[in-house]
């Protein structure tokens, strides 16, 4: 205990006396939290200047963070279509403790927040997932319709348990969040520097109020289409295994002999493999939204939202066999120092398999999101409810032809941080030269989502140290379907090969010393038509059946009651928070075949007791000191759960499901010291410290299925670990400085996360997979006049995306990464601005590698995209 008694305590003095303590505000459609204090923006004066822009909003945010009853960091949109960046996942890299991970097209697609991957995500309160995943995929959601986003790094009694990490709530606008009638659209024209390719971005919004015989209705319309370029370039290997049938290293005389000599092990891949990537996502969103409010004290709402993600992408990779049975024969080997001498810095193959493969992949989904809910107050009383009803679904395709030739001399080479591999004595822009195999590979999955839920809360606010008293409760009901089928058949093409293929690009890596820069490859028309890909290797044109011990179906009963009082005092300096406690309730049934095709199906049921309490102390109006304690839960992702094993046989990986694993819990300690001066300027600095328990991780082993080694990685709860950490964030805009220099701003956060997680069955610790230790983010502004511009630089350290389960050393490691972004609007009038957008300026650099970075895996480029685009608003 005295551990977390001295985390809770300890909090550096901040202290910057610069401008004045006034706050400023825009109208901005995101409405302020309740629990607001006396410098909320209801109660600023009117001669008060109003500040617009991305000043405005910079400005809002940081009045939500200094009124919120619990710690949070913001970002509101100056209006809806004009939030910063183009996806969701890229807008929460700018919040302190919060960092992203990208694809390997380089665009934003999952994120953690103090050190947890595992946050609950919510639209307007409501929960939001995606599919067979409890935490949404924000990659498929556009920020064009949204009026901005909070993350809560810590829990209220009030909100949806889920979250060890936080909870991130992403507002839609309502019509009444605005005084009357108001149109917002935005038009632009991006850029992918890889795929050289224009696309189009559109979003609007159309909102109004009218007063009737009946109350006051408002009705708001929206909608978003966009469809986004972009690519990779990349070589990589799959896992590294060790040998000891390669060479005679120890220099005795003998190898691959039996029983193994351990002096002759070497640690090679068995493929070396460039590849290009390219990737076409559509993302479509219709938003409705009415308001009625028949009298002064009751408000009743009803909205529907559509969305749709249709993610296509192409890949064209050349594989060459550096280790099994059909590698080759090996020779010339050159290893590197310690402390990884059996890993060669690189070797040759003689008659080395070489292969082209071409593939493909669709995963077009659907989300429908539909609510009906009022709020209603009279006196003191407040109360409020929702019905929703979530549907999210879709099917997942990929397939791949390999042709196949054999090299008389293949050199790997593994020194560097980029693996690279060259070969000799055939052509590989010939048809003629692959007359070998042809592998078929194919892979289907049909996932669904389904919840309806209603929740009911109370307020009854009073006079003295208790404020309010809060009660209410939740059910919701999830069910779960997943089927996936996958084949890999050796089959002969239907027409001659010189007849359906052509050269890949031959830029791959141009700034690098890579080898193979162009081979020939399956001609993409007959790739990305799955009936023209089967037709070519001669297959059936319909679906391969679903197995059904691939088959789950999950279906989960929670219900939620919660209570919270909200209090404010004096003891010498003003205190005000909540204290609460929810309890919750989960039932779920798991229905699966076993391997003989019988029926198989099992019940389980957990309660749990979350207490939380938040503690706002002001040693002044401008400098508070927050102190908070939770226990939160999270249940593992419904993907995880699936007895599916799904095998990638041109790359020997696998991934499966384990339907054993159990929730996760934490109990969570943070304190956070604020200081807020000037209009929109504060420094704040927090700890956090999270005691986990049955942490869900994933680990890789090798596994022989049919005579092949395979890498297969599974979940599995761990034991009990710690994650703690402190971040600093700073905010100003320097106003004291002469002429067009009073425009310039800086906005700059700072994370520290380190965490010891157990690993089953041995005495080591492994880091949180995706947590860097280290981040930062910089972000130069200048708004003055028509012009308002930021660049925003973003570094994080490395961090673990793969626990390698039976050997430490061989945890798959993302290497540090970096990315530079800007961005420059030009008002035109009130009305119109002009608005150009550039990402990954610096053409960065994805890299991992095995334990060290003396075990190179993966050198992945990463797409450099612009955008050109109008924004109009009335």
């Amino acid at each position: 205990m005295s551990d977390k008694f001295s985390l809770l305590s300890t909090a550096a003095f901040l202290a910057v006396a610069i401008g004045s303590p006034a706050l400023a505000q825009e109208a901005a459609p995101a409405a302020a939290p309740a629990g607001q204090d006396a410098q909320s923006v209801d109660d600023q004066t009117a001669d008060e200047i109003v500040v617009t822009g991305l000043r405005g909003s910079l400005s809002n945010a940081a009045n939500l963070k200094r009124s919120s009853n619990q710690i949070q960091d913001s970002i509101v949109a100056e209006d809806i279509g004009k939030l910063p960046d183009t996806n969701i996942a890229e807008l929460l890299q700018r919040i302190p403790g919060v960092q992203i991970a990208r694809n390997t097209r380089g665009e934003g697609n999952g994120y953690v927040v103090h050190g947890l991957k595992q946050v609950m995500t919510t639209v307007n309160g409501r929960q939001l997932f995606t599919v067979t995943n409890r935490t949404a995929t924000l990659l498929d959601f556009s920020a064009d319709i949204l009026s901005g986003l909070d993350v809560y790094k810590t829990a209220t009694a009030d909100q949806i348990e889920g979250g060890l990490g936080g909870l991130i709530n992403v507002h839609m606008a309502r019509p009444f969040d605005f005084d009357g009638f108001h149109i917002a659209a935005t038009g632009a024209a991006a850029y992918s520097d890889f795929q050289n390719k224009i696309s189009p971005r559109l979003s609007g919004v159309v909102s109004d109020r009218f007063e009737t015989g009946a109350g006051e209705i408002g009705v708001l319309i929206g909608g978003q289409f966009e469809r986004v370029y972009s690519g990779g370039y990349q070589v990589s290997t799959n896992a590294y295994t060790n040998t000891t049938s390669l060479y005679d290293r120890d220099g005795d005389g003998t190898f691959n002999v039996t029983p193994a000599d351990s002096g002759d092990t070497v640690q090679i891949p068995s493929q070396v493999r460039p590849r290009y990537e390219t990737g076409n996502r559509v993302r479509s969103t219709i938003y409705g939204a009415v308001q009625w409010a028949p009298s002064s004290d009751l408000t009743i709402h009803a909205d529907v939202t559509q969305s749709h993600s249709g993610g296509h992408s192409f890949t064209q990779q050349l594989s060459v066999q550096t280790d099994g049975a059909t590698r080759g024969t090996p020779s010339s080997f050159v290893y590197k120092d310690a402390p990884n001498g059996n890993v060669p810095d690189s070797y040759t193959l003689t008659n080395a398999v070489v292969r082209s493969v071409t593939g493909a992949s669709d995963n077009p989904y659907d989300t429908l999101s539909v609510g009906v809910g009022f709020d209603w107050h009279s006196g003191p009383f407040k109360l409020s409810g929702e019905a929703a009803y979530i549907d999210s679904s879709g099917p997942f395709y990929s397939r791949s032809i390999a042709i196949q030739t054999r090299a008389p001399t293949a050199t790997i080479d593994l020194s560097g941080r980029t693996p690279t591999v060259a070969v000799s004595g055939v052509d590989l822009t010939a048809a003629s030269s692959y007359t070998g195999s042809v592998t078929y590979s194919d892979l289907g999955q049909q996932s669904i989502g389904r919840e309806p839920s209603f929740r009911l809360d109370g307020t009854y606010e009073l006079n003295g140290p208790i404020t309010s008293l809060q009660v209410g409760m939740r059910y919701a009901r999830h069910r779960a379907i997943n089927d996936v089928y996958s084949i890999g058949p050796t089959v002969t093409l239907t027409q001659p090969i010189g007849s359906v293929t052509q050269l890949t690009p031959n830029d791959l890596f141009t700034n690098q010393d890579v080898p193979i820069n162009q081979w020939l490859a399956i001609q993409s028309r007959y790739i990305m038509n799955q009936d023209q890909t089967r037709a070519l290797a001669g297959v059936s044109a319909v679906d391969q059946p679903y197995p059904l011990t691939n088959h789950y179906d999950y279906l989960e009963n929670v219900w939620a009651v919660y209570g919270q009082a909200n209090f404010a005092f004096n003891l010498g300096l003003p205190i005000d928070g909540n204290l609460g406690l929810r309890y919750v309730s989960t039932k779920n049934h798991q229905s699966v075949y076993d391997a003989t095709l019988r029926p198989v199906s099992g019940e389980a049921s957990y309660n749990n007791w979350l207490p939380s309490v938040n503690i706002r102390a002001k040693f002044t109006d401008n400098l508070f000191l927050r102190l908070a304690y939770s226990k939160a839960i999270t249940r593992p992702d419904f993907g995880n759960l699936s007895p599916a094993l799904v095998l990638n046989q041109l790359q020997l990986t696998g991934s499966g499901g384990n339907p054993d694993l159990q929730p996760t819990k934490a109990n969570q300690y943070d304190a956070s010291l604020e200081y807020y001066f000037g209009k929109s300027n504060y420094i704040a600095g927090s700890l956090f410290q999270k005691d986990v328990t049955g942490f869900v991780q994933k680990f890789s082993v090798n596994e022989t299925i049919n005579g092949q080694v395979y890498s297969i990685s599974r979940p599995r709860n761990t034991g009990s670990g710690t994650i703690k950490g402190f971040e600093v964030t700073y905010q100003q805009f320097f106003d004291f400085l002469p002429s067009f220099l009073s425009g310039l701003g800086f906005q700059g956060n700072y994370t520290y996360v380190d965490s010891a997680l157990p690993v089953v069955g041995q005495s080591i610790t492994v880091p949180a997979d995706l947590l860097s230790k280290y981040s930062y983010n910089l972000t130069a502004i200048y708004e003055k006049g028509p012009i308002s511009l930021h660049a925003s630089y973003n570094w994080r350290s490395k961090s673990v995306q793969t626990n390698f389960a039976d050997n430490f050393s061989r945890t798959l490691w993302n290497a540090p990464q970096q990315s530079l972004d800007f961005s420059l609007t030009y008002n035109l009038n009130k009305h119109v601005s002009l608005k150009f957008d550039a990402t990954n300026l610096t053409s960065a650099y994805q890299y991992q590698y095995y334990g060290t970075p003396d075990i190179p895996t993966v050198a992945n480029q990463l797409d450099r995209a612009y955008q050109l685009g109008v924004h109009v608003n009335f």
